[in-house]
């Protein structure tokens, strides 16, 4: 489990008009990194560098604010650079927030799912982001 404040935040926008199941058209991974060495900032390749023992927050949000699609974190899949603090957790509040406490550089898993409407079936979405962990 994650200790400490959130330093380092990073935020799946999704384009709820383009997403499809099982496409990662329409998603869009920032974070506040790239003055730091993060790489491919707006893509689903996102490479977020952090240094060791940094607490990071996930969040998901819709593009169009008018929009009353209902998106949703479901996981952070397992990787290396997370430790003995284990994956990260949702946080309660619609996020995810983990600790990294390894060094090394590692893929990981976002799942998150998206109702068009409230009530419609969810569409599920996969993603494989990146972390360097100095």
């Amino acid at each position: 489990m994650a200790t400490g404040t959130p330093t380092v935040f990073i935020q799946i926008w999704v384009d709820i008009n383009a997403i499809q199941n099982g496409s990662t058209a329409g998603l869009y991974l920032v974070d506040n990194r790239v003055g730091n060495g993060s790489q491919n900032e707006g893509s689903t390749n996102l490479s977020t560098n952090v240094t060791n023992g940094t607490t990071i927050q996930w969040n998901v949000y819709n593009i169009d604010p008018t929009s009353t699609a209902v998106l949703s974190l479901t996981a952070i899949g397992n990787a290396s650079v997370w430790g003995a603090g284990g994956q990260p957790q949702a946080d309660g509040k619609g996020g995810f927030v983990g600790q990294v406490q390894v060094t090394g550089s590692a893929s990981y898993q976002i799942t998150l799912n998206a109702q068009k409407q409230p009530g419609s079936a969810a569409i599920t979405l996969k993603v494989n982001p990146g972390i360097t962990v100095q």
